[in-house]
């Protein structure tokens, strides 16, 4: 058998060495060429061409398989593509303000007693890519086209890893806004601001000449004068204890109950929007300016009460400092 083999392979020997002359004859000259090539060569040769040739296309199919991609690259991202590569550029920049906004918001956090340590534990930065790219993966199992963006624009990881961070971090964002929002909600249930946008002081609190009868008397708020019907508004949120019409005394006017005991009271009006037992809110447009009851001219007594019969210093609530409404 082993012999048998040999043989053959030794048949295949001598043919592959046997040659082929070849003559070339040009056309016009008397002299012809020719040379001679083994049947190995003239094999090697052809197999060499093909692996030319195969190589050619494969080239070839790449690049159109390149070009297909880059063009649907293209209609995913339509015309922000462009707004893509330069914002991608500004990603370094963008880590680093979140970097400190997180630091901002530890200080925050830590200022307001915040009650967590585990809130002040920042997301380390591996773990925020390492997520990331698990997110955009999924993705792209969902959707061949994202697939090919992801391909070329590997930014994309790097703004996914700083949302990841950031959605990390809603809790420490979400515990400062509850309580700055808690806070903010206790202030504005208080009767602090003005009731009038503009006004003329002409009587402090405490112990004065009654303007109408000359006598020495307390009095128990200030009166902000200006023209009959400009507005009158709520100094914080609350509902309406009493709304009177009266020619006596305080005249027409509302007495507003806030929280944790404080009432408001607005005297010698107009008009009054409002009535009993209706909730209104800081800012909100309740009076009119006017001239009723005792009074010598059109202007609002404002009052400031912690409980029902302790009256306290208007100007000390109106003079807070939270802005107008």
């Amino acid at each position: 058998m082993e012999k048998m083999i040999k043989k053959r392979i030794d048949q295949v020997k001598e043919k592959g060495h046997q040659r082929l002359t070849v003559l070339l004859i040009p056309h016009g000259f008397d002299k012809s060429f020719h040379f001679q090539i083994s049947i190995f060569t003239i094999f090697f040769l052809v197999g060499l061409l093909f692996a030319i040739v195969g190589i050619a296309v494969l080239g070839i199919v790449k690049y159109n398989n390149t070009r297909i991609q880059i063009n649907a690259l293209a209609s995913v991202y339509g015309k922000y593509f462009d707004e893509y590569i330069e914002y991608s550029e500004k990603l370094g920049d963008i880590r680093d303000d979140f970097a400190t906004l997180n630091e901002n918001l530890q200080e925050v956090h830590s200022l307001i007693d915040g009650e967590s340590d585990e809130l002040l534990k920042l997301p380390d930065e591996s773990d925020s890519e390492d997520l990331a790219a698990t997110e955009l993966k999924v993705e792209e199992a969902g959707d061949k086209d994202l697939m090919i963006g992801r391909s070329y624009l590997s930014e994309i990881y790097g703004y996914r890893a700083v949302r990841v961070s950031m959605e990390r971090n809603r809790s420490l964002v979400d515990s400062v806004f509850t309580f700055l929002d808690t806070r903010y909600g206790i202030m504005n249930s208080l009767p602090f601001g003005e009731p009038l946008f503009s006004y003329n002081l002409t009587s402090y609190y405490g112990m004065r000449r009654s303007p109408t009868f000359g006598y020495m008397e307390f009095h128990d708020g200030v009166d902000l004068a200006n023209v009959p019907g400009t507005p009158i508004y709520a100094t914080g949120d609350g509902k309406v204890y009493r709304a009177i019409y009266s020619p006596r005394g305080y005249g027409n006017h509302i007495v507003l109950a806030h929280a944790n005991g404080y009432y408001s009271l607005y005297g010698h009006c107009t008009k009054l929007l409002v009535r009993d037992g209706e909730y209104v809110h800081k800012g909100q447009l309740i009076a009119t300016v006017g001239a009723t009851g005792n009074v010598t001219g059109p202007h609002v007594h404002y009052e400031v009460w912690i409980g029902e019969s302790n009256r306290t210093d208007p100007m000390e609530y109106m003079k807070v400092g939270l802005g107008q409404y």
